[in-house]
């Protein structure tokens, strides 16, 4: 199953809601950003079958990098920051999803 939002957004991803509804268990999910101004698509949060089996709250980050490109990998999790949103939203569920209910919200602060 793949939904689209129908609007782009343009902003930082805060926590993503998964909502599992009568979805059926062993599917994952891929929540990402279609459609983006450089045209390549972003994928913001990839949940394995087992995680996709609950309604459940998820915090996803990606890595900093330092002045010279090279990703910042603390363990203290400082080096970690909001993924970018740019453009339009995308689910897909890799089985169970075609005739099932379940989604997600995405909480993300707007940019201007």
């Amino acid at each position: 199953m793949t939904v689209n939002a129908t609007t782009p957004v343009f902003g930082l991803l805060y926590a993503v809601e998964f909502i599992d509804g009568t979805l059926d268990d062993g599917g994952t999910t891929i929540i990402s950003c279609q459609n983006t101004n450089s045209g390549v698509a972003n994928t913001l949060l990839t949940l394995a079958p087992t995680l996709s089996n609950a309604d459940a709250w998820f915090y996803p980050r990606v890595l900093v990098h330092d002045q010279t490109g090279t990703a910042l990998t603390g363990t203290s999790g400082g080096d970690r920051t909001m993924p970018i949103m740019n453009g339009v939203p995308r689910m897909v569920i890799s089985a169970g999803g075609a005739t099932k209910v379940g989604g997600v919200i995405l909480h993300y602060f707007e940019e201007g």
